[in-house]
């Protein structure tokens, strides 16, 4: 009698483990109907437009596929704590889909550099004409030998620079800052030629890096500053306009692959929809975002003379990819000025 009492006892306390275990929605396995689990990693908080984009992807390829596909949205860096381990992630298979950052491809597909290039895009309308077109689709082709499916691009804003010490006026004010950069060797070595002193770290670290001063500044653009608080922890913010900040849409290659055709197409769809209202939600809120930052930052803008010298300063990083990226990738960018 005291064995079968001890045995309920131990079932019982296996039940309430299991039931205290469940964890909210995101993380539950595929519920009853769903056929296929898309674990949607990404490093922003919540209140970015990218994670907008993943819930409006959710909602929309659920009901596209009728319920066959379920979405799980793990924001904050709560899986991974950069874009490089999200994108090996999706290349094991470990997850399915994500939005990350282009720079980080480059790690991956060199030929995203181009992407990086400094002061290549005039203007926001340039890059999203150069995506839609055959820089995209080189671009998109070359990924899937590294396991890799575009799904669509996105766009965050161009990035400025960010430090503690003083605003960027001239170019000699870039001179012995200690500046993070993304994981990109590119853009490490833009700032390294604009006379910082450049290293990279994962975005997960920045704030706290930058708050214990390891770091003099960063460069962002403006929805990074403002979801990130990083406004808190940087005094000057300095509108140089550098470089472009792309986003991807990427899934699983063997993932997609798995997929129905029709399945497939539920998720090509809903990635294109997202892709649209991405760079809608980025142009509404960009100049609002200017003026919030005005109000919690020292902001200035460069002087078209003193943005020539930048220019002229960075033409080494063209001369140091331009034969890892390819003259015709490089053109192909620069006629979307046209």
């Amino acid at each position: 009698m005291k064995k079968k009492l001890l045995l309920v006892t131990i079932l019982s306390f296996i039940l309430v483990l299991a039931a205290c275990s469940g964890g909210s929605d995101d993380e539950q396995s595929a519920s009853g109907d769903a056929e296929y689990l898309i674990r949607l990693p990404h490093i922003v908080t919540t209140d970015h437009p990218a994670h907008e984009a993943a819930v409006n992807f959710k909602e929309e390829v659920e009901k596209l596929s009728d319920g066959r596909i379920e979405v799980q949205i793990f924001p904050n860096g709560e899986l991974y704590g950069s874009d490089r381990e999200i994108i090996e992630a999706l290349q094991l298979n470990n997850v399915e889909m994500s939005l990350v950052g282009t720079p980080s491809l480059g790690n991956f597909d060199e030929r995203f550099y181009v992407l990086d290039l400094p002061f290549l895009f005039e203007d926001r309308e340039a890059p999203r004409k150069a995506l839609a077109g055959e820089l995209g689709e080189e671009l998109a082709k070359g990924i899937e030998e590294i396991n890799l499916k575009a799904l669509g691009w996105g766009y965050d804003g161009f990035r400025h620079t960010l430090n503690s010490k003083h605003p960027i006026e001239k170019l000699e004010d870039f001179k012995g800052l200690k500046m993070r950069v993304q994981e990109s060797e590119l853009q490490e070595s833009i700032f390294n030629a604009l006379g910082a002193n450049a290293s990279p770290l994962a975005y997960g670290e920045l704030y706290s890096a930058l708050q214990q001063n390891i770091y003099d500044g960063m460069d962002s653009p403006f929805s990074i500053i403002d979801s990130g608080k990083f406004y808190e922890v940087q005094d000057y913010l300095s509108l140089t306009s550098h470089q472009y900040s792309g986003l991807i849409i990427l899934m699983s290659l063997d993932f997609f692959n798995e997929l129905p055709e029709d399945l497939q197409d539920a998720v090509v769809t809903a990635s294109k929809n997202i892709e649209e209202e991405y760079y809608q939600m980025v142009d509404e809120s960009e100049d609002t975002l200017l003026e919030e930052l005005k109000e919690k930052m020292e902001v200035n803008e460069i002087s078209p003379e003193e943005r020539e010298k930048f220019v002229e300063a960075v033409q080494p990083v063209y001369e140091q990819f331009r034969d890892v990226v390819g003259e015709d990738l490089i053109e192909l960018a620069k006629s979307a000025n046209e």
